[in-house]
Formats: structure tokens, C-alpha cells, sequence
């Protein structure tokens, strides 16, 4: 069995289901940060836009 590595998804806390954007209501695949405050579930097109600005929000 292969071991996770800081770089997998799973470990930044990030998973990827079924479901809807937040951001754009798109259905399908999502990205979504289990805990996280809304927005925490975006589609892919809408991750790459938002997704940087709202983990950076956090950070702050």
C-alpha cells in the first residue's frame, strides 16, 4: 500500500465528491475542504479562480 504524501489532497485537507459549486452552481465533480467556512465546495474551473483567495483568507 502506498503511503500518502504532503502533496496529495487528502492531506492539504482537500477531497474531491459529487455535488454542487458554490460558487457557480455547476453540478458534478467538487472540490470541496471538509470544516472549511462557505464557499468550501468548488468545481474545478471555479477552484482555480477562487480556491487561492479563499485559502489565502484563511490564512489571514
Amino acid at each position: 500500500m502506498r503511503e500518502p504524501t504532503k502533496e496529495s489532497p487528502i492531506d492539504r485537507g482537500e477531497v474531491l465528491v459529487p455535488g454542487v459549486c458554490q460558487v457557480c452552481g455547476a453540478e458534478g465533480p467538487t472540490i470541496e475542504i471538509p470544516g472549511a467556512d462557505a464557499p468550501n465546495a468548488f468545481c474545478p474551473a471555479c477552484a482555480i479562480e477562487y480556491g487561492e483567495g479563499a485559502a489565502e483568507d484563511d490564512e489571514a
